[in-house]
């Protein structure tokens, strides 16, 4: 079955500059917690973590999509960029994985709460960031229900063409945060209008190879070319990142103690 593309929509530059601030803020926080808790991994004070160096864009920027006021992300246990975007304790997010045996996707639990919005009107979304953990049926069977009754989620990762059943998928540069927070948004919308589920896509480059497409240095740059910040703001977010991620570190070890 072919892929399908959502119709292209052109990002109005109004307030562009505020939403690529606040996606390199993010992403630069969860870089820095990310290797915070390498660090403690190794140390075996985090067991079983699994790093999210290079998937940063794709977990913020799907999550910076949503509408706090109606929308829910289900994210798995290695989603971290997901718990920071959304406001949650992240070190409550790094702890969590000391309980579970994987780390699967809840496409189960994405696909039931978007049934309960559909049937409630709430217009609220759900979305999921499909990951390891999650077995090929279980996916099969939750897109399967979602486009059936046209739920409205949006799943976000690599769900292969014979899963999709038929539903729009928008492949997205994997490095751009600001390219998936558009991409999710046009699934939002789509979902929104009672269009059904689709899908978006992240391409990602093998792992290893990604650090010429650094997720965090594509958001500088975009952001940069907007011309409304300069050395200070990146110093400035340096030095505020590096004390929200070691207030969650050090949670996460007085946790451990």
């Amino acid at each position: 079955m072919p892929l399908t593309t959502l119709e292209t929509v052109t990002v109005a530059p109004v307030g562009l500059p505020a939403l690529l601030r606040r996606l390199y803020r993010t992403l630069a926080t969860v870089r820095r917690i990310d290797a915070g808790a390498r660090v403690l991994e190794r140390r075996g004070d985090l067991l079983g973590y699994r790093s999210v160096s290079g998937r940063e864009a794709v977990q913020v920027g799907s999550a910076a999509a949503l509408d706090p006021a109606r929308d829910l992300a289900f994210p798995a246990a290695r989603d971290l960029g997901v718990a920071v975007t959304t406001g949650a304790d992240a070190s409550l997010a790094l702890q969590s994985r000391l309980a579970r045996a994987a780390d699967g996707s809840p496409v189960t639990h994405a696909v039931a709460w978007a049934l309960g919005a559909k049937l409630d009107r709430t217009g609220g979304v759900a979305l999921v960031l499909l990951g390891p953990g999650s077995s090929a049926r279980e996916i099969d069977e939750a897109m399967t229900t979602a486009a059936v009754s046209r739920l409205p989620v949006v799943f976000v990762g690599a769900a292969g063409s014979s899963r999709v059943q038929g539903m729009p998928v928008q492949l997205v540069d994997g490095a751009d945060a600001l390219a998936v927070h558009d991409a999710t948004v046009r699934a939002l919308d789509r979902a929104r209008r009672g269009g059904g589920p689709s899908v978006v896509e992240p391409v990602l480059a093998e792992p290893g190879a990604w650090s010429g497409r650094d997720p965090l240095l594509v958001c500088e740059q975009l952001l940069r070319e907007t011309g409304t910040v300069d050395d200070d703001f990146f110093a400035e977010a340096a030095d505020t990142v590096d004390t929200l991620a070691d207030a969650v570190l050090g949670r996460v070890r007085t946790a451990r103690a």
